[in-house]
């Protein structure tokens, strides 16, 4: 790949919304400019032509907040060959992705490897030589939406460093269970996920409860950031369209971060499992058809009963709500940064919830 600082202006500009491109996850469009909010949310077309250069951005939030821990990584695939891998730190990047004398045609997607919170990740339109043509794949037959926390983002997946702290540039959401799992099962996805996030509490350290970083009170919108969209609009301040994106399955990952404040309080567990039971029903509120998957594991295992229980209730009148509990990482397959589960532990539990996945959605 060639990194050039100015796209040619005598190129052909294309935006990339829907319809251009398949949109994956929570993504939104603002005055031409794709803003790639979610882990692993991105857009996919098939290119012909003879050049094109790719330009993303980081948003002006984050550039001005300057941490580079928290600016946005994403990739670049064509034809499922990463060709650019790269965290952000500009308003703006371009890349030439093809650069020929003759026409070709690609497979192209540009995935964000990292999450919302910290940073959106600004695509602005595609640069084509004048003839060329940029085509929306078609939708899959089988939609996934899984809903976690940090393990769902790929979390340090990408540092095998288990003393090293959060960084953007470690997260890669490509290959967390999630994204695998729905590669396996050749399914369209959409993830909500966030770091430390929880169902009643987020994770603390000192056993007091974290309101501010729970999942139920951001699900019905583009997801926490401290980043802005358009300058003043935060995606949390915007409602999420539930007919956007309907899946068959949905996995709900939580409760990890919420032992953290749960654990040797049996009042708290309760209240974990009663809330765990509203999220759900909210969940099945906006999808009345999808099989709703109560998931936790891979890290700890604290609140299983709880999550197992609200099950067991939820599915006494709803036959399409089931359990699926996580083998807890042992270490055998190694950790990644702050023992998160490494790339093989990832690929391992993915293998494992897609064949579960397979028999419930036969």
């Amino acid at each position: 790949m060639i990194l050039v600082s100015e796209g040619d202006s005598q190129l052909k500009k294309i935006i990339l919304d829907k319809s251009s491109a398949k949109l994956t996850g929570r993504t939104l469009v603002r005055d031409g400019i794709l803003k790639l909010v979610m882990s692993a949310s991105g857009c996919e077309f098939n290119f012909t032509g003879k050049k094109l250069i790719i330009s993303a951005g980081c948003d002006s939030d984050c550039l001005n907040d300057g941490k580079e821990c928290n600016f946005p990584r994403m990739a670049v695939l064509i034809n499922g060959k990463i060709v650019v891998k790269k965290v952000i730190e500009k308003r703006c990047e371009s890349f030439v992705i093809c650069d020929s004398e003759t026409e070709v045609t690609l497979n192209v997607k540009i995935i964000k490897l990292s999450e919302a919170a910290f940073s959106v990740l600004e695509i602005r339109p595609a640069e084509t030589d004048d003839y060329a043509i940029i085509e929306a794949l078609p939708e899959k037959d089988l939609k996934i939406e899984f809903i976690g926390d940090s393990i769902t983002c790929g979390y340090g997946v990408d540092d095998a460093n288990i003393e090293s702290e959060f960084a953007t540039a470690a997260e890669n959401a490509m290959k967390s269970y999630a994204y695998l799992t729905a590669k396996s099962l050749d399914a369209d996805y959409s993830m909500f996920s966030a770091s430390g996030y929880g169902i009643i509490s987020g994770y603390t350290k000192e056993g007091i409860r974290n309101l501010p970083e729970r999942i139920p009170p951001f699900y019905d919108s583009y997801g926490f950031s401290y980043s802005t969209v358009d300058g003043e609009l935060h995606p949390h301040d915007i409602a999420w369209d539930f007919e956007s994106f309907k899946p068959h399955a949905v996995v709900i990952n939580l409760g990890t971060n919420d032992s953290s404040f749960c654990k040797g309080s049996q009042e708290h567990c309760d209240e974990f499992e009663h809330a765990y039971c509203e999220f759900v029903l909210r969940v099945r509120s906006h999808y009345p058809d999808a099989h709703i998957i109560c998931a936790l594991g891979i890290m700890e295992c604290v609140l299983v009963p709880q999550v197992r229980s609200a099950y067991e209730k939820l599915a006494t009148a709803d036959e399409k709500i089931h359990f699926f509990e996580f083998e807890t990482q042992d270490g055998t397959l190694g950790y990644s940064s702050n023992w998160h589960p490494s790339e093989d532990t990832h690929a391992e539990r993915a293998e494992k919830l897609a064949v579960f996945l397979r028999g419930i959605l036969k």
